[in-house]
C-alpha cells in the first residue's frame, strides 16, 4: 500500500510539470506576440517610408512642372536691332501646361530671339504685331502658328535653343496698314516701351506719305516725309523700287539704269559733289569692307530678287566731311 509521503510527492511532481508547461506556453505566447509586433512595426515603417518617398516624388514633380525655362527662337529681319533702339516683337503664346492648365500670355522677343519663358507644356506661338525698328521701320510677319514643346524632364534653369528649328522671318511691309502701325504702338506702349510712340509717328510718315516722289529725279529737300536723325540732322525718306533710305534734306539722289551686272545706280550728291553711290546688282556679290575704309565699299544686303546692294563712297572733301552722316544714312536703309 502506497504511503502518504509517496502520494504527496507525486502530487507535487505533477504540479511542477504543469507549472513548467504553463511557463513554456506563456513564453511561447510572449514570443509570438513580440514577433507579430515587430513585423507589424516593420510593415508600418515600410509603409510610412513609401508614403514619404511618394510625397517627395510628387513635390519634385510639382516643382519641375512649375519651373520656367528660357526659350530662344530664330529671327530674320533686316534693320531690326533692339539694342539700337528697336522695340521687341510681341508674340501670343497659348497652349496647355504639363500640369494640365490652360495657358495664354503675350511675351516679347528681342532681335536675338530671346525673351520667352515657359513652364513645361505644349504651346503655339503667333506674332501679334510688327516690332518697330530704328527710324520707324516696320515689317510684315508670318500669320501661321509655330509649335513649341517644353519637356518636363528639363533640369532646373536649363534653357531651350530652337533658333535652328523655329525661325520667324520679318519682311519689307507690303501689307502694312495705318491700323497695323497703331496696333503695334498700343501693344508696345502697354508693355512699357515708350519709344514706340515716336517710332509709330515716324512709321506713319515713312509708309503712308500721300505724295510719291519721282524716282528718276529725287530732290531730298522737297520730300514730304520729314524727321530728325539720331545726330539731330533733319532727314527725308527716299522711297525707291529697291530700297528706302533716310537722307539729310540737303542731299539729292539721282537714279539711273545700269548695264552688264549693274541693275540700277543711285548717286547721292551734296552741293554738286557725288558723295555716295548705291548700286543694285542683277545678282549677289561677295563684297567685304565698310564705307569708312580707304577703298570705301560696303555690301548693304540683298534684294528679294537676289541682287546685291553695294555702297561706294565719293572722293571729294564733302565726302570726308560728311562721313559720319553717310554711315548714319546707310544704317537706315530698308532693302526690298
Amino acid at each position: 500500500m502506497e504511503s502518504s509521503d509517496s502520494r504527496a510527492a507525486k502530487v507535487l511532481g505533477t504540479l511542477g510539470s504543469r507549472r513548467m508547461l504553463l511557463g513554456i506556453a506563456v513564453a511561447a505566447v510572449v514570443i509570438v506576440v513580440a514577433v507579430g509586433g515587430t513585423m507589424t512595426f516593420q510593415r508600418a515603417e515600410a509603409e510610412r517610408m513609401a508614403a514619404e518617398e511618394l510625397a517627395r516624388e510628387q513635390e519634385e514633380r510639382r516643382e519641375m512642372l512649375a519651373a520656367s525655362h528660357d526659350v530662344t527662337i530664330g529671327v530674320d529681319a533686316s534693320g531690326w536691332d533692339t539694342e539700337e533702339g528697336g522695340t521687341p516683337m510681341p508674340v501670343l503664346i497659348s497652349g496647355t501646361t504639363a500640369a494640365g492648365e490652360d495657358y495664354e500670355e503675350r511675351q516679347f522677343v528681342d532681335s536675338d530671339g530671346e525673351g520667352i519663358e515657359l513652364v513645361p507644356g505644349s504651346y503655339a506661338l503667333s506674332v501679334e504685331a510688327s516690332p518697330f525698328g530704328e527710324y520707324g521701320r516696320m515689317y510684315d510677319y508670318p500669320s501661321a502658328d509655330f509649335a513649341i514643346a517644353v519637356d518636363e524632364d528639363l533640369a532646373e534653369g536649363e534653357g531651350i535653343d530652337m533658333s535652328d528649328d523655329l525661325v520667324i522671318e520679318l519682311s519689307y511691309p507690303d501689307n502694312l496698314t495705318p491700323d497695323g502701325v497703331e496696333r503695334a504702338r498700343e501693344i508696345a506702349l502697354d508693355a512699357g516701351y515708350d519709344v514706340a510712340d515716336d517710332l509709330a509717328d515716324r512709321a506713319h510718315g515713312r509708309y503712308f506719305d500721300e505724295d510719291e516722289e519721282d524716282e528718276d529725279e529725287f530732290d531730298a529737300s522737297s520730300a514730304n516725309t520729314t524727321s530728325t536723325s539720331k545726330s539731330g540732322t533733319n532727314v527725308r525718306t527716299y522711297e525707291g523700287d529697291f530700297f528706302d533710305i533716310e537722307l539729310p534734306v540737303a542731299w539729292d539722289i539721282r537714279v539711273a539704269s545700269g548695264g552688264g551686272d549693274l541693275h540700277a545706280r543711285h548717286t547721292v550728291s551734296l552741293e554738286g559733289e557725288d558723295i555716295l553711290i548705291i548700286d543694285v546688282m542683277w545678282g549677289d556679290e561677295d563684297i567685304s569692307g565698310v564705307i569708312t575704309d580707304a577703298a570705301g565699299v560696303q555690301k548693304l544686303g540683298v534684294t528679294s530678287d537676289g541682287g546685291a546692294v553695294i555702297a561706294w563712297r565719293g572722293n571729294g572733301p564733302r565726302t570726308s566731311n560728311s562721313m559720319e552722316l553717310i554711315e548714319e544714312a546707310l544704317e537706315t536703309i530698308d532693302i526690298k
